[in-house]
């Protein structure tokens, strides 16, 4: 028995064998490994973890990938249920000819950012924020001024703008945000700033930040105009309104009817 499957920590798959810890599909072994040795900000991140059961981006590679080789009728079927899942509304026109990628960079400067995944089409842009058992990173002035959530809606919202598209945001977790703010039922804004991102029980800061910028109390979306009042051409009522949650098992459903359909056209 593998030591680490016990209560101390998550299983470990043995050195260089990170493959067994992804699904992948047949043909893109190079790709995984590009993915695995992938650097950013100087450090290869990804490979660090890619052996731990725990692994957020090798979750998120096994499903998105995936879904970005299946063929564009199977493609267009999935993302208008992963859609109806998160909006409870029609697909975007623009992502019947989607490009699916993980983890590609966003941005520039000191707003850089790598999203866990992406969808892109004519006039729409996607990012998902994918978060498995551990809470979003806060912010910490003044090296780093926004936390995990807002980065992301503030790189999106400039690549939106730049490029002329519409932006949207899809949070990506374990359970569906109401369940997950019952784990500090009504916490304040003063409490969600002050708290460190660490551990499980911490996970109700995710559901927390994008609630508070989705629609504040009262339905404000004054949180997220100082958010983007900085960047020209931003519509922060629109932005907030393209927000939406997703989760795992949601997913995972999914992308299965989606491989499953592939294989038997």
């Amino acid at each position: 028995m593998n030591p680490m499957a016990t209560s101390r920590g998550p299983f470990k798959y043995p050195q260089g064998q990170y493959h067994r810890n992804h699904v992948v599909w047949p043909g893109r072994e190079a790709a995984l490994d590009e993915f695995v040795h992938k650097r950013y900000g100087g450090r290869m991140h990804k490979l660090k973890h890619a052996h731990s059961a725990n692994s957020e981006d090798a979750l998120t590679w096994s499903c998105f990938d995936c879904l970005a080789q299946v063929k564009q009728p199977v493609q267009i079927q999935a993302l208008a249920e992963l859609w109806e899942l998160a909006y409870d509304g029609d697909l975007p026109k623009g992502l019947a000819h989607a490009k699916i990628q993980v983890g590609q960079p966003y941005g520039a400067g000191k707003e850089q950012t790598e999203v866990d995944a992406s969808i892109e089409g004519p006039g729409v842009l996607v990012f998902i924020e994918a978060k498995l058992y551990s809470p979003m990173s806060q912010a910490e002035p003044p090296e780093k001024p926004h936390n995990q959530i807002e980065r992301k809606l503030r790189v999106g919202v400039q690549e939106a703008v730049r490029s002329g598209r519409d932006f949207y945001f899809i949070l990506l977790d374990l359970a569906p945000g109401y369940m997950l703010r019952e784990l500090k039922p009504g916490a304040s804004l003063a409490e969600a700033t002050k708290a460190r991102d660490g551990g499980f029980g911490n996970k109700w800061l995710t559901a927390y930040w994008f609630d508070r910028y989705k629609s504040a109390r009262g339905g404000s979306t004054t949180p997220m105009r100082k958010l983007l009042e900085d960047v020209p051409g931003a519509d922060p009522a629109r932005v907030a309104s393209n927000m939406g949650w997703l989760t795992w098992a949601d997913l995972l459903k999914v992308v299965l009817r989606a491989v499953i359909a592939d294989r038997a056209a």
